[in-house]
């Protein structure tokens, strides 16, 4: 009984001597902005590459939730690199398609609806083949459909940032940490 009961105050100090603490942030690259993480390349890609590159980090190409979030990510990206200048030239890629779709804009990662649609003036325009969806500041900040495969731009990938705990407990006179 004595046996079990050292068992049993081993335990309870073990786990009532581990601290924990939330952290958030976001993977190796990324930056957090408001509630997201954005990685940032300024290497031009056609669509199809920066889909993939974004796939292979475990993000998708930027979409806007809001208004709201289109400005405060747009001024972020600018402090990134990223020159918006007045045109379609500086554009970046964005994870809105309408490839195998009949021509209805959806978000590239899991084909579901846009949220917020922001189209640049006389967009989308409905030209074939214009299946891609980039984003630039052309009379204003807005989405235009252009080719997939013809033009190359720079790209944002986002995520979800991560929030993890760890934990620091007590074991043999020592403290070691655990993540989860």
């Amino acid at each position: 009984m004595a046996h079990l009961l050292k068992i049993f105050l081993w335990l309870f100090g073990l786990f009532t001597a581990a601290l924990s603490q939330v952290k958030i942030g976001c993977p190796p690259g990324f930056t957090l902005i408001e509630e997201k993480c954005y990685y940032v390349s300024l290497e031009k890609e056609n669509w199809f590459n920066a889909h993939r590159r974004c796939f292979t980090l475990n993000s998708t190409l930027v979409v806007f939730d809001d208004e709201k979030d289109m400005k405060v990510v747009t001024a972020s990206l600018k402090v990134l690199g990223l020159p918006f200048s007045n045109g379609w030239t500086d554009s970046i890629w964005t994870g809105i398609t309408s490839l195998g779709t009949n021509g209805h804009f959806v978000l590239s990662h899991d084909g579901g609806p846009l949220a917020y649609a922001q189209w640049a003036p006389n967009q989308p325009n409905n030209a074939t083949a214009h299946e891609c969806v980039a984003y630039a500041n052309n009379n204003g900040f807005g989405y235009h459909n252009t080719q997939c495969d013809f033009h190359q731009f720079p790209f944002v990938c986002q995520a979800k940032k991560i929030e993890s705990e760890s934990y620091l407990c007590l074991k043999k006179n020592q403290f070691v940490e655990i993540e989860l």
